[in-house]
């Protein structure tokens, strides 16, 4: 078993760290009664707690309000623990001594507030890892948004002066159409919108740094693909989001233009790895009434129609603007964003770089056939929810899909079923549930031979209209 060469910075996405009130006190883990973690949006709100200390990352199944699940990051950290030999890890808290033989460095930060914030404190947190270990350099993993801080620390603050590599799992290089639904409706499902968690966004610098630079609005009366810069028609918040989506852009112009001032041979290598085949916001469109429609449509005037996303971000905005066409560095994969976080793919390229001879070739989609599911991560409760599957790729179908609903943990199956549908495409419907968290799995039978192809994902089922009382 090896030893890793490189300082290894580990960076989580949105809602991925733990966050420390002035005094003491973190932002509370409520749990219902079917052991589902829930961070109340209102603990989180910039404008009431300006102020919150980075000091982890989430160890747990959580689920940011309605508007992502996060499964944690112990998967992660473990997987380099089990195939590296020694590893030191800490976990970074300013104020806090660096060990001096850190292996990996874990980095929480302020997830509310911009990139550029994170950027800052990570720069000067590699600057005293580094200080400590000798001539090392840094190779960076970076979960969702975290691929975004990375990208601003090597680009603009020159972070690329001491990194070789960064391997972003499922960041939204380019933004992401689900970022401008939670902003402009709310997340939730069909007409059941949780406005509370909207409001609190809203506040958030960081989610107007998650909305899509590039066409991803096609504007109906104009008959073109259009960025969204303004929201259509009036709103009292109209003037906000404008103000606060301009600032969200520069930020991607900053990391652009410094990325394309490193000078040659000097440019960190960068691994996307990306979720394919599952059912993802896609496409925005601005209808002729001017209301703001956001669909799972891969947007015919792109690249990569039919590749769809991880269910949170587009195949197209997982891959940097300047690698669209290096597809030797892709590394497609059959896991959803949440569960990207834990993916077993980055082993090898990180065998690789500690010294072993393995090939690292890219791939534009999984070796193996995979399901792609269409199911929201978060779902409101006492409604019926439509869940459907694709299996991939184009040349594989199915016999016959069941599907099972568990509460988790443990628990008897709550749902049980043949999915509907034939070859490729499978459809049913789960009944209206109790808040809690679910598992569901999936079984695709005949799909490669006598073998089946299975998936899973787990869901939050969450009131809609209310978020889990203060605690006294």
């Amino acid at each position: 078993m090896q030893r890793l060469q490189h300082l290894i910075v580990v960076i989580p996405g949105i809602g991925g760290s733990v966050l420390e009130r002035p005094g003491g006190g973190t932002w509370e883990l409520t749990t219902g009664k079917l052991v589902t973690t829930v961070i109340r949006p209102s603990t989180l709100s910039l404008d009431r707690f300006p102020e919150m200390k980075p000091t982890g990352l989430i160890t747990t199944f959580t689920a940011l309000g309605s508007v992502v699940t996060i499964p944690g990051y112990e998967g992660l950290t473990a997987r380099l623990g089990d195939n590296f030999r020694g590893v030191v890890e800490h976990v970074h808290q300013p104020g806090k001594p660096i060990p001096n033989d850190v292996d990996v460095l874990l980095f929480p930060y302020d997830f509310r507030r911009s990139v550029t914030d994170a950027a800052e404190r990570l720069s000067a947190a590699v600057h005293e890892a580094l200080g400590t270990g000798g001539p090392r350099r840094v190779l960076v993993l970076a979960h969702s948004m975290g691929g975004l801080v990375a990208r601003y620390w090597l680009g603009p603050l020159g972070g690329w002066r001491v990194c070789d590599a960064l391997m972003t799992l499922g960041t939204p290089h380019r933004g992401a159409p689900k970022a401008l639904e939670w902003l402009v409706r709310g997340p939730g499902l069909g007409p059941v919108r949780h406005v509370g968690v909207r409001d609190v966004l809203r506040g958030w610098p960081s989610v107007y740094e998650l909305l899509p630079q590039y066409p991803a609005v096609w504007d109906a009366v104009a008959g073109r693909e259009v960025e969204l810069t303004a929201l259509p028609g009036r709103s009292r918040y109209a003037g906000q989001f404008a103000r606060m989506a301009a600032a969200g852009r520069r930020v991607h112009e900053d990391i652009a233009d410094a990325w394309a001032a490193i000078p040659p041979g000097r440019v960190p290598e960068v691994l996307p790895f990306f979720g394919r085949g599952h059912a993802t916001p896609n496409l925005a469109t601005v209808t002729a009434s001017g209301s703001l429609v956001i669909t799972k449509e891969d947007p015919p005037w792109r690249g990569n129609v039919g590749w769809a996303g991880d269910g949170t971000v587009p195949v197209l905005s997982a891959i940097p603007r300047e690698l669209g066409e290096t597809r030797a560095v892709w590394r497609g994969t059959a896991e959803r964003h949440g569960p990207l976080a834990n993916t077993l793919s980055f082993l090898d390229p990180l065998r690789s770089y500690s010294g072993e001879s393995l090939p690292t070739r890219g791939r534009e989609a999984p070796t193996k056939p995979w399901l792609g599911l269409d199911v929201d991560d978060v779902v409101p409760a006492n409604v019926e929810v439509p869940v459907s599957l694709t299996v991939h790729p184009e040349d594989v179908g199915a016999e016959r899909v069941r599907i099972t609903a568990t509460p988790v943990p443990g628990g008897t199956p709550v749902f049980d079923s043949t999915m509907g549908g034939a070859g490729r495409t499978w459809r049913t419907t789960l009944p209206a549930l109790r808040p809690g968290r679910y598992r569901l799995e999936f079984e695709a039978r005949g799909a490669v031979g006598p073998d089946s192809v299975f998936a899973d994902v787990d869901i939050v089922v969450l009131d809609a209209d209310e978020e889990p009382a203060e605690a006294g």
